[in-house]
């Protein structure tokens, strides 16, 4: 019997705004979203692998920073 199990990311969004991308420096749109790891059985997800990781992906250059990004564009 072929048993077929392993790991896979799925993203999960948070939220999503207005910030002033690092990159294109210029305000442009954001995902907040949480990245984390699944262990997978028959590519059926069972259960996470660890809490997850939040970042900030710029909708137009699709870079992606630290949630800290958000608080820097607010206190300039």
């Amino acid at each position: 019997m072929i048993f077929f199990f392993g790991t896979r990311r799925r993203r999960s969004a948070i939220g999503a705004g207005t910030f002033s991308c690092p990159f294109c420096l210029e305000p442009r749109e954001y995902e907040h979203a949480r990245t984390r790891t699944w262990a997978h059985v028959f590519w059926i997800p069972v259960f996470p692998l660890g809490s997850g990781q939040e970042s900030v992906r710029c909708t137009v250059c699709g870079g992606e920073w630290a949630p800290a990004v958000l608080g820097a564009a607010q206190n300039r």
